[in-house]
């Protein structure tokens, strides 16, 4: 019997801002959540964090995967406010954010990473402020999200 809800389920799920945000994702789940992106009207964007190694590494990551204008200042508060624009994106419902190979980040550079989480659960608040489901789908426990399926 599997703990995941039906695709139907997980697409009203996504598409509800209200219950979007941060979140520590089990593979089998993230895998489920991107199928069922597109049938939500969600823009899928995978970020592979693998190679970062510092705050800067996980800025280039994020900023050469999303497609940050040029005039991304790399830093947290350009971050912030291009995660909070996305207008360059082609036009969707909401957004899902898939983070993997999160391992290596936390073990290597906890506290940016723990930054960089920060930055995106305050990109979801504001997000969900104006009614757009914004998903992060985090491949690590941690502190600052919930559980996907728990709270979905």
């Amino acid at each position: 019997m599997s703990a995941l809800p039906p695709a139907d389920s997980m697409q009203a799920r996504l598409a509800d801002a209200a219950r979007s945000g941060v979140f520590s994702a089990q593979p089998a789940a993230a895998a489920r959540a991107a199928r069922v992106a597109e049938q939500a009207g969600l823009l899928l964007i995978g970020i592979d964090l693998k190679d970062t190694r510092d705050q800067a590494s996980l800025l280039q990551a994020l900023a050469e995967t999303l497609g940050f204008p040029d005039t991304f200042g790399h830093n947290l508060d350009a971050l912030g406010d291009s995660l909070g624009d996305l207008s360059w994106l082609p036009q969707a419902h909401g957004y899902l954010l898939h983070l993997s190979n999160c391992a290596k980040p936390v073990e290597r550079c906890k506290d940016d990473f723990d930054a960089l989480v920060a930055v995106l659960n305050d990109a979801a608040d504001e997000w969900r402020g104006r009614g757009t489901p914004f998903w992060v789908l985090i491949d690590q426990p941690h502190s600052r999200s919930r559980a996907f399926m728990a709270s979905a």
